[in-house]
């Protein structure tokens, strides 16, 4: 058997031969990390076993990193008894949305909207369009509030324009990119910054 397929050694292998699925749980889960964890249990045939559900989220409670990563490791799919841990975190939840769910998870959604960040993230990748019940989030960080103007709405977006006034940086590439040319009433941002109002000025020849 070509063991390298699995990242296993003989030595391991004559440790965890012997074994019930228990305690091959139980040692794995004890002594090993994520990774050969998962091949352990993959060898063995072990990733649905209940026992090693139950060790699995006992051991990582608290955290939603660590239960997502098993999820979509070992598991190999939704894992419901750990999705409210998972979800306490805008982070994991997007990517468990994303990587395991590979869809909307509208349980979850409340925790992805108090997150400008993560609430963009799953907009871009998941709904792929607008999302108004989590703008008033996203607008209120410049980043994700010029982000969402291009990629998601791809125009301008004037109830975002007063947060993004308030940045040199996102003033310039909102007229590059969105308005597609001067914004006078924008101006005074830009000129605050000698590095990107000498951008905003050679890009419109002024």
């Amino acid at each position: 058997m070509n063991l390298s397929k699995y990242g296993l050694s003989e030595e391991l292998l004559i440790i965890f031969d012997h074994l019930t699925d228990e305690q091959k749980i139980e040692k794995a889960i004890q002594k090993y990390p994520v990774k050969d964890v998962k091949n352990i249990f993959t060898y063995y045939e072990l990733e649905q076993h209940p026992y090693a559900k139950k060790l699995i989220l006992d051991k990582y409670k608290n955290s939603p990193e660590y239960l997502y990563y098993c999820a979509k490791d070992i598991i190999g799919g939704r894992w419901s008894e750990a999705e409210p841990i998972i979800m306490s975190s805008p982070e994991y939840t997007y990517l468990y949305s994303r990587i395991v769910i590979r869809g909307r998870w509208p349980e979850a959604e409340p925790t992805i909207i108090a997150s400008p960040e993560y609430a963009y993230l799953y907009v871009r990748d998941i709904i792929k369009g607008r999302w108004p019940e989590a703008e008033p989030t996203i607008i209120k960080n410049v980043t994700y509030a010029y982000a969402y103007s291009r990629d998601i709405i791809k125009g301008r977006w004037p109830e975002a324009e007063p947060i993004i006034m308030s940045s040199s940086k996102y003033v310039y590439l909102y007229t590059l990119d969105i308005i597609k040319g001067r914004w006078p009433e924008a101006e005074l941002a830009p000129m605050k910054d000698d590095c990107w109002w000498r951008a905003y000025k050679d890009n419109f020849n002024l």
